[in-house]
């Protein structure tokens, strides 16, 4: 499925996110607005030296965020695709 510019909302414990695609050749990044005072984060899925996905965030160290708002994008997705 090719993710064109989309901006969509999920819930989350913080409240409602808006989470807007952004397309780079060979990859889709994830920039995720928050309603409460977070700053934005942006996310994306990598792969590891042994091949295994996982979320993580650009630049590191939100990667709370990233593991819990990544499976939502996920479940989004995949309810799209339906």
């Amino acid at each position: 499925m090719e993710i064109n510019n989309e901006i969509f909302y999920l819930d989350h414990e913080t409240g409602r996110l808006k989470v807007e695609t952004i397309n780079l050749p060979g990859q889709v990044l994830f920039r995720v607005n928050f309603p409460d005072s977070n700053p934005p984060v942006i996310i994306c899925r990598a792969t590891d030296i042994n091949q295994s996905k996982f979320w993580t965030s650009i630049p590191e160290g939100r990667q709370k965020f990233a593991l819990e708002i990544g499976p939502l994008i996920e479940i989004y997705f995949r309810a799209k695709m339906k």
